[in-house]
């Protein structure tokens, strides 16, 4: 048995003397025959240099090695709340394909994976396929395999999301971010309100908001540089003060007079997390869902089924660019959304408008 060595040995960790000869022993307990003893300790540093370099070597061969190259290499080029999502998603890729070397993985395996995880999950599905992709093109530019396989795999069919949220059913919400199931105050309700109002009237990502500093903040009005185009567009936005957007981030200071810091902030002063606003947007809507129920009984009213029902926050934005498109066209929806291209803005918009139509009119003579 290979163990800790009981006396003093001038050979390095992990090299034995066997048989005339001295080995190297990895940590799989495989010996790797270094040199005969009489070659002299030159020749065994030469030796198990050499070794050391094939095993690191081996190691980046392998899907995990690939896994935390990537990781260490490109992980930081990516917004704070996407590194987060991209660590928990290659600890799973990492556990798929511990077996694989990189130059084994086929686009059939790719397939499998995909299809075995996520096969009612088309969403999550290209999640994972995009990710496989970039660290797939990453081996390809590092000489560890010659093409990318994941581009051979069609992605899956996502269904369009329309779910436009009405104004009713946004001041619905709003009032039960500030109301409890108790009906008293909540003590997150103004932030949120303010977070929901200032993603309405600025049509600006949640993380973008929530990184939102009163730094940004001028009279001018609020500068944004969207995390998310930041390695594309690079795009910098000046969003123009108005009464309106005034009125929103003066609620958001709560009666406390702020120079610094988070604009959207804990009654601690600290900054609200992805998943603590999502939580709170989330029982907002499943408050004002409620009280809708219980009004509708009480008038003995038919409930309308889609009411306040399947709303994301990111809902808010589309709902806005939509909103504003209507009123001043598709160039200004454009400039507010901070896209290149008027395409990337329909994607926002076109499954939420409405065509309005007049009818036919009926003609007296019947010509």
């Amino acid at each position: 048995m290979i163990g800790r060595r009981k006396k003093a040995s001038p050979l390095p960790s992990r090299v034995y003397e066997k048989n005339g000869a001295w080995y190297f022993v990895d940590i799989n307990r495989k010996w790797h025959k270094l040199c005969r003893v009489s070659d002299g300790l030159t020749r065994l540093y030469s030796e198990l240099a050499a070794i050391n370099r094939d095993v690191e070597h081996s190691q980046q061969e392998m899907m995990s090695g690939l896994v935390d190259a990537w990781l260490l290499a490109k992980l930081k080029t990516y917004a704070a709340k996407t590194q987060e999502e991209y660590r928990r998603m290659a600890t799973f890729v990492k556990e798929e394909f511990d077996k694989f070397r990189v130059d084994e993985v086929q686009p059939k395996n790719v397939a499998r994976f995909l299809d075995k995880h996520f096969e009612s999950k088309p969403n999550t599905s290209n999640k994972y396929r995009a990710l496989l992709s970039v660290m797939f093109t990453y081996a390809v530019r590092k000489g560890l395999r010659n093409s990318n396989p994941v581009s051979e795999v069609a992605g899956a069919t996502e269904a369009k999301r329309d779910r436009y949220i009405t104004d009713a059913e946004l001041d619905e919400v709003r009032a039960a971010a500030l109301l409890g199931n108790d009906d008293k105050p909540t003590p997150s309700g103004p932030p949120i309100v303010a977070l929901i109002d200032l993603a309405y009237q600025t049509a600006q990502r949640i993380g973008d908001l929530l990184a939102l500093n009163w730094t940004q903040v001028s009279d001018e009005g609020i500068m944004f540089h969207p995390a998310k185009t930041v390695n594309s567009s690079g795009v910098r936005m000046l969003i123009m003060m108005t009464p309106e957007l005034k009125a929103t981030l003066e609620g958001a200071k709560a009666g406390k007079v702020k120079a610094i810091g988070p604009v959207i902030c804990t009654q601690a002063g600290g900054r609200f997390t992805y998943s603590g606003a999502q939580t709170a947007w989330k029982r907002a809507c499943q408050r004002a869902r409620q009280r809708y129920e219980e009004r509708c009984l009480k008038a003995n009213i038919e409930l309308d089924p889609l009411h306040l029902v399947g709303m994301h926050f990111h809902d808010l934005r589309a709902k806005a660019l939509t909103d504003k498109r209507r009123l001043e066209g598709a160039v200004a929806a454009q400039a507010l959304a901070g896209h290149t291209t008027a395409e990337m803005t329909a994607h926002y918009t076109k499954a939420r408008e409405i065509e309005r139509v007049s009818p036919v009119q009926k003609t007296r003579n019947g010509s």
